[in-house]
């Protein structure tokens, strides 16, 4: 009787050391579940604290940028007025970051389109240097020529023709713009008719029209135009072997989309360059585009625009 009461009771020991057992090990599963979502959850939480933490670095510097550029604008007073059109150029790529910060935006992009914007800025205060000492230039040389003249009206007749060299000299010291810069996306029909177009598919033509400003100190004769006109993955289109359509830029080889060469006098003129897909090439990306526009060795304008 003994052993027949013994044996169910060493049967539930048994079961209940596995129920045991089972528990612990459903445990331990349940608990390395719960900590790995834990753990992933923290990890997209510092993901997002990390981005917003860089969309306020980038933000603070193009704060920083444009509130010193306003600076200068105040301290050079009426003279900042001559520099109207880089001003303009400023304010656009600053509009143009901005509107990538409170949207999508890459950070890798928006620091690029910054360091381009603070190259611009630095050139405008470094043209303004140069027009504020040719101006001090010529109040010191007015004041000299007031004390070497003891007519009133032989003093009046050189400081009037003072005045006027200030102004060729304030106009000479800029450098060749391209201004109203606009990229046209084109579709050519079999045809022949010409359209426009934002769709990429249709796209096998794009014109870029500006005017190159005009400036009495820059040397007359042939300028060489180049556009680069660069794809929404920056890849550069090219009118051919893209070996073989470069120029040199800041002594560096770079490729270029369109060339032409035009007689400049000194006055403004406006041009009209074209790109030509040929019919070997892959569509048009959707996406936005980015044009430059070179002459003397230097970028001399911008504008951009959006296939899709």
């Amino acid at each position: 009787m003994i052993e027949k009461d013994l044996k169910p009771k060493a049967n539930q020991n048994k079961t209940s050391i596995f129920l045991w057992i089972l528990l612990a090990v459903i445990s331990i599963v349940a608990a390395y579940f719960i900590y790995n979502g834990f753990q992933k959850d923290i990890q997209l939480e510092e993901m997002a604290t990390e981005k917003e933490a860089q969309r306020i670095e980038l933000q603070v510097q193009l704060d920083s940028l444009v509130a010193e550029h306003e600076q200068i604008k105040v301290a050079y007073g009426e003279l900042s007025e001559t520099m109207s059109v880089k001003d303009s150029l400023i304010m656009a790529d600053a509009k143009e970051i901005k509107h990538l910060l409170n949207y999508k935006w890459d950070y890798r992009k928006v620091q690029k389109k910054l360091d381009k914007l603070r190259i611009v800025a630095q050139s405008y205060v470094t043209q303004m240097d140069s027009l504020y000492t040719v101006n001090n230039q010529l109040i010191e040389e007015n004041v000299n020529i007031k004390r070497r003249y003891n007519s009133e009206q032989r003093k009046n007749i050189v400081l009037e023709k003072e005045k006027e060299q200030l102004a060729d000299k304030i106009v000479e010291a800029s450098v060749l713009e391209a201004y109203n810069v606009v990229a046209n996306p084109i579709y050519v029909k079999r045809s022949g008719t010409e359209v426009a177009t934002n769709k990429a598919r249709r796209v096998n033509k794009i014109q870029v029209c500006f005017t190159l400003s005009k400036n009495v100190v820059l040397m007359s004769g042939v300028k060489d135009v180049y556009v680069r006109i660069a794809r929404p993955d920056t890849k550069i289109l090219s009118p051919g072997i893209a070996e073989d359509f470069v120029f040199n830029y800041q002594g560096e080889q770079i490729q270029y989309s369109i060339y032409k060469q035009t007689n400049y006098d000194n006055e403004a003129i406006d041009l009209c360059l074209e790109w030509v897909k040929k019919f070997d090439e892959i569509d048009m990306l959707k996406g936005n585009y980015e044009v430059i526009v070179f002459a003397d060795g230097q970028e001399i304008g911008t504008a951009s625009f959006v296939l899709d």
